[in-house]
């Protein structure tokens, strides 16, 4: 079963969030752990983790602003 990756509350207020890079590319090997990509509120830019081991099937675009909760690919 795949896990979903969404993008998380990052702050008290902060609603949206923009992707701004995957770290690794669709079909790769990532370890729960890995940092997998960064995403950017108003105030900060923040790392985001694997929370799983297995193969990254990203669905987000680099650049694209995002609600919280809003899945943006998949580890398999």
């Amino acid at each position: 079963m795949a896990n979903e990756i969404r993008i998380p509350k990052l702050g008290m207020s902060a609603t949206e969030v923009v992707l701004s890079e995957w770290m690794f590319g669709e079909g790769e090997q990532v370890s729960e752990g890995d940092i997998i990509y960064t995403a950017e509120t108003d105030k900060t830019t923040v790392e985001i983790e694997a929370q799983a081991s297995g193969i990254l099937r990203p669905t987000g675009e680099e650049g694209v602003k995002y609600k919280v909760g809003d899945l943006i690919g998949t580890i398999e």
